[in-house]
């Protein structure tokens, strides 16, 4: 008992995923542990048909089921009335109720937990299916054809194949070795969860926003911590629609928006070093072992060959640089039987370009001296904003902040919309604000 773990789990609409993630947590699927080493704590978030705990009971765990009143889009407070509700020495936090575990997780973590009184243990996420998930609904990927993934790998009895058909995610990757930014699964003692405070009330937005890596990233600050990553264990993310997964652009610029009000600074991965603990018990492809290696997902051989030729540009001078990386980019669209709709997308990122020129709002001098990288790459500088400017988060000039008005206009954000694109086109004649007051 002294080594008691309590899991907390949030749950919001996952009437499909939620029995397969409590099945993957269970005594009879995981590995190394007892039912009554650990228990598991489901809170609720205001789901249109919440959880039973009598629903359950053939899963042979100690498990509770609370729900939330007046419960709020961000998880935080659930995430927090789990904490306080968790009776264990150690405690882990699963901010996304949609995900699998693997069978050797939780007595792996332990293992690591009890290596130094302050580990700060997590795993890597990964998503089912054959791409990033927000990828693969765009090439047909769905909830019925996850059901039959995991039917065809008989993940109850086998799940380590979970590996054999899922990729890391964004937060993870691309392979074992390097840093990762939030893990899905964060174990600690109880003493560090007070150390730290639990999650931080001050984000509000839909799923948390970016509350997740914030968490990480000041469990790795703590003063003589021991980060440690988990080896061949991870959780696997299943299709459920939620905000932070599979939300646009927009909504991801807003999640980044806010941490910057919230912690003054843009948000930057904790670079602490790193522990590993954990054995492989799959077939690790070798993509994923070599940190010389870019992540790639499943393609045709001769996009492969495309995409290598993309990176080996990045030798040659300047000019014939572009030229061979536009060559090879039309060569994978072709391959991949894009070619007429990137073409259609290119036209219509130049006429946001000269569109965002002609307005007076832009100031490509002031962008290519602010960003030199710009500059010697040799784009055109509305051009680059446009296709780059938002995902990394430059801004356009001194007459428009673009981040403000994203933040500003929560519409425009969920649109996914270029912010000074936008503005050009419809906010300046709808009256909405180039800048905040104080600014002017």
């Amino acid at each position: 008992m002294s080594d008691f773990l309590s899991i907390v789990v949030i749950s919001y609409n996952m009437n499909r995923e939620l029995p397969r993630t409590l099945y993957s947590l269970s005594p009879a699927y995981q590995r190394g542990i007892r039912a009554e080493d650990y228990e598991v704590i489901v809170v609720d978030n205001g789901s249109a048909t919440p959880p039973l705990q009598d629903d359950f009971l053939d899963l042979g765990m100690n498990l509770r089921i609370f729900t939330t009143p007046d419960a709020l889009p961000t998880p935080v407070h659930a995430i927090n009335r789990g904490l306080n509700q968790s009776l264990g020495k150690y405690i882990c936090v699963y901010i996304d109720g949609a995900r699998l575990a693997s069978p050797g997780l939780l007595r792996t973590a332990l293992d690591a937990l009890s290596t130094s009184p302050r580990a700060v243990v997590g795993s890597r996420g990964r998503y089912l299916g054959p791409d990033y998930q927000r990828n693969s609904v765009h090439q047909g990927y769905d909830q019925a054809a996850e059901d039959a993934l995991l039917d065809q790998v008989n993940w109850r009895e086998n799940g380590y194949g979970l590996f054999d058909v899922s990729v890391f995610d964004e937060s993870s990757g691309p392979n074992w070795w390097l840093s990762i930014a939030e893990s899905n699964s964060l174990f600690m003692s109880r003493t560090l969860w007070h150390e730290l405070g639990g999650y931080d009330t001050a984000f509000q937005l839909p799923g948390g926003g970016l509350v997740n890596l914030d968490t990480w990233m000041r469990a790795c600050e703590l003063n003589n911590v021991r980060p440690t990553v988990l080896l061949g264990e991870g959780t696997f993310h299943q299709l459920h629609g939620g905000v932070a997964t599979n939300g646009s652009l927009g909504t991801v610029e807003r999640f980044h928006a806010e941490y910057e009000a919230i912690r003054q600074r843009d948000f930057q991965p904790s670079k602490a070093a790193l522990s590993y603990i954990g054995t492989f018990k799959h077939k690790v492809p070798d993509i994923e072992l070599s940190p010389a290696k870019e992540h790639a997902t499943p393609m045709d051989e001769a996009v492969v060959v495309v995409s290598f030729s993309q990176r080996a540009a990045r030798w040659l001078p300047t000019p014939l640089r572009r030229i061979a990386k536009n060559t090879a980019r039309v060569m994978k669209w072709t391959l991949r039987g894009q070619l007429k709709t990137q073409l259609a997308a290119l036209r219509e990122e130049r006429a946001d370009a000269e569109l965002i020129k002609a307005s007076g709002y832009f100031d490509g001098a002031w962008y290519l001296e602010t960003y030199p990288d710009v500059k010697a790459s040799g784009y055109d500088p509305a051009v680059h904003y446009v296709r780059y400017g938002v995902s990394q988060h430059r801004r356009s000039g001194l007459l428009f902040d673009d981040r403000w008005y994203l933040y500003r206009y929560g519409d425009v954000f969920d649109a996914g919309a270029n912010p000074l694109v936008h503005f050009v086109k419809y906010g300046e004649q709808e009256g909405r604000r180039p800048r905040s007051n104080r600014d002017e």
